[in-house]
């Protein structure tokens, strides 16, 4: 038989009115957008860096190829210092390729503060409320509701005088660089060994099975750096987290990373067995949480410390094991601690512990300028109702609450939510 082919469906004729209908329909739909759901801002300054960078240049280190920002301030007609947060070199201009870039835009939620009140640790636009300046939109982390007692205190948010936890989603956000062992291009110049430990090119090695604990130690103050900024911390910073990845030979092997600050310690003790591996945290050598879980390689495991806000966590290959949290009052608390560090512990096997990375929590300065670091005291405010307090993750140059003290709550715009660009940084708000 034959083919037959189908009859063909006749043109629809173009029709230009239900076009411009279309366009002036989504026009409308994006105007009410907008003007009553959500906004577009770009992030002008760098004050909540990194969370948020403003206008900045971006650096690739010349050293360790680690990628950083830093930020261009109008007034800085010359590059600032270029110093990296992952191997801590400083690089000469001529050797490093630098490219600028604008600031992050983000999607603002305009009209979410109409169904729920605002909540601590939110990062929120407002207008400025300096009077003169209401023209002008700032974007910053919000720390203080209406009629709370703050206190900034060694870095610390303290609301009626008890330390302010941040939740977990917030606080992987505000983790700052510190130490990468595999952007480090001469690890010996940043770990102390002691006993048998060796630093090698692989990682930190335990070649023998004492009996009794070893120690190695990270060898360099922890202060609030900012690579945006190009410029040198002041602060120690006592709130830490440290990473890696550990092997040990034999199912006797101890293992155990540290962290530390002034005269406290929080360790976590790692012991394998034959199909589990037991985690024990200790703080001040005292027992406070102790859990046995089936592991496939008990003696292989990645692992991380962390200590922020009066809380411990332990992770074993990514899944958290332990987690413990006590109340701090501000009247136990230093105006500022003056050392900190990281250390790892071994015994009774050879082992091996490398990928480490070391990182520190957010300091918020109880001022921008401080002369002399151990005669002042904290930043302290009641907040008045109907009013905000806002703070710059960017602390060293933020113009924020310790400057102009309160936000209204008729200046609020809404709650940042999402970067949309550049690609590279898109991701959500927290």
């Amino acid at each position: 038989m034959g083919e037959t082919s189908k009859p063909k469906k006749p043109k629809q004729p173009f029709r230009l009115q239900e076009h411009v209908e279309w366009i002036a329909v989504a026009f409308v739909l994006a105007l009410t957008v907008r003007c009553f759901v959500v906004e577009a801002y770009q992030i002008p300054t760098g004050s909540m860096a990194p969370t948020l960078y403003g206008k900045h240049y971006a650096v690739k280190c010349p050293d360790c190829g680690a990628k950083f920002a830093v930020g261009k301030p109008e007034w800085m007609k010359s590059l600032p210092p270029l110093v990296c947060p992952q191997c801590g070199r400083e690089a000469r201009p001529g050797r490093v390729k630098v490219s600028e870039a604008g600031g992050d835009r983000i999607l603002v939620s305009k009209n979410l503060y109409g169904f729920v009140r605002p909540r601590r640790w939110d990062v929120f636009v407002f207008k400025d409320p300096e009077p003169g300046k209401e023209n002008t939109n700032y974007v910053k982390r919000l720390a203080g509701l209406p009629g709370e007692h703050i206190e900034l205190r060694d870095g610390q948010v303290f609301i009626d005088g008890r330390m302010a936890r941040k939740p977990a989603r917030v606080q992987r956000v505000m983790w700052q660089d510190v130490y990468s062992w595999n952007a480090s291009t001469a690890p010996e110049d940043y770990w102390d060994p002691s006993g048998d430990w060796q630093v090698r090119s692989q990682g930190l090695l335990l070649p023998q099975g004492p009996s009794g604990w070893q120690k190695v130690e990270y060898s360099r103050p922890i202060l609030d750096f900012y690579a945006y900024n190009g410029s040198a911390g002041l602060n120690v910073v006592g709130d830490l987290e440290v990473s890696g990845h550990a092997k040990l030979e034999e199912e006797s092997g101890r293992f155990a990373a540290a962290v530390w600050a002034d005269s406290d310690t929080v360790k976590a003790v790692f012991i394998p067995a034959a199909q589990s591996l037991t985690v024990e945290l200790r703080i001040n050598q005292e027992l406070v949480a102790r859990k046995s879980a089936a592991q496939a390689s008990p003696r292989e495991f990645d692992f991380s410390l962390a200590w922020a806000d009066g809380a411990a966590a332990v992770t074993v290959n990514g899944d958290e094991v332990i987690r413990h949290a006590r109340e701090i009052e501000s009247g136990e608390v230093p105006l500022y601690t003056r050392a900190s560090g990281v250390f790892f512990e071994g015994a009774s096997s050879p082992q091996l512990i490398s990928n480490v990375e070391v990182k520190r929590d957010v300091y918020y300065r109880a001022d921008m300028q401080r002369p002399d670091r151990f005669a002042l005291g904290p930043f302290v405010e009641t907040v008045p109702p109907g009013n905000y307090f806002a703070l710059g993750d960017n602390s060293p140059v933020s113009n924020d609450s310790r400057v102009w003290k309160f936000v209204p709550a008729g200046n609020v715009l809404g709650k940042a939510f999402f970067v949309f660009w550049p690609l590279d940084r898109v991701r959500p708000v927290y």
